[in-house]
């Protein structure tokens, strides 16, 4: 069963193996590379993981060794060569650098299960700025907004439930925000700390 986004699969799935009808979150679920869709098998990973074990592991593992040692040309491949990891990392910290906000952006939005492709990250930086959707990138009237829509959430008998992130998203909606370039950048301080907390440590091994 083939799907194109994550938020499509279904809230449940029956394992062929175990016969129990469990959380999709407890399915084994595969991305394919080519095509960007979501696999999802008949089988839970609690039994994927079990039938993996024992002597099927362990002839993978024996067979693997015995085509690396009939097969030196062809197991250093292209990509284990020292002139292609080079360049393949060079292209990764060229991409990240590139996107480095933008990554963020889809970040912050998936950890909250919100679905967010990379142009779409772009188009709210360039749009809401760096610390979209999070507080930081708000005015002060924006906060005041976000702590109003709370307020009337927390009536006793409001039928309105929301997220913090879906009230953000809203204020910034509405125009509330500090203008892109003027906005702090995300996690600089907590960077810079960590920075110094590493070379803090470099110097008390040296020494």
């Amino acid at each position: 069963m083939k799907f194109l986004k994550l938020s499509d699969l279904p809230e449940t799935h029956n394992c062929n193996i175990c016969g129990q009808d469990k959380p999709v979150a407890e399915m084994l679920v595969i991305q394919s590379k080519k095509t960007r869709t979501y696999d999802l098998r008949r089988r839970c990973k609690v039994c994927h993981n079990q039938k993996q074990k024992g002597h099927r592991l362990d002839y993978k593992r024996n067979y693997l060794k015995r085509w690396r040692a009939r097969h030196p040309k062809l197991n250093k491949s292209y990509q284990q060569k020292p002139e292609c990891k080079r360049k393949n990392r060079r292209r990764v910290y060229e991409y990240f650098t590139r996107n480095h906000e933008a990554i963020l952006i889809k970040g912050r939005m998936q950890r909250r299960g919100i679905e967010c492709t990379l142009s779409e990250a772009q188009r709210f930086l360039e749009r809401f700025g760096p610390c979209y959707p999070s507080r930081y990138g708000l005015t002060a009237a924006g906060q005041r907004e976000c702590e109003r829509i709370r307020a009337t959430m927390r009536r006793r008998g409001s039928a309105l439930k929301l997220r913090n992130i879906d009230i953000r998203m809203m204020v910034y909606e509405d125009g509330l925000f500090i203008a892109p370039e003027l906005q702090p950048k995300p996690y600089q301080k907590a960077a810079e700390r960590l920075r110094e907390l590493k070379r803090s440590q470099r110097e008390r091994l040296a020494a």
